[in-house]
């Protein structure tokens, strides 16, 4: 598969894509914690799961649904700040009071 297909995933699957990704990193971070914090002999993953299952529904779908509508509707000149370049933004005090608002 080539970059620009792979590149095109998730502008054409955002959701799928942003569950994906959630559940990924999730699960990667509690492995990581597990062999380097906790320096674990044996991997637990049943606890693995329940983080995977964390980051599939809360931080991949129930995330996506807030940020996305909710956010673009409170927010809608957003994603117009965003592709500005930063020069411009810095300028952009409306932009810039909207992006505080976010946080």
């Amino acid at each position: 598969m080539s970059w620009k297909k792979l590149a095109k995933i998730p502008i054409q699957h955002p959701l799928a894509f942003g569950i994906g990704v959630s559940t990924f990193k999730t699960s990667a971070s509690d492995l990581l914690v597990q062999v380097v914090v906790e320096q674990k002999k044996e991997i637990d993953w049943k606890r693995n799961a329940a983080f995977a299952t964390f980051g599939c529904f809360y931080l991949g779908g129930v995330q996506y649904a807030i940020y996305v509508p909710l956010f673009s509707r409170i927010f809608p000149n957003a994603a117009k700040f965003a592709a500005k370049p930063i020069r411009e933004k810095v300028k952009d005090v409306k932009g810039i009071g909207a992006l505080c608002g976010q946080v």
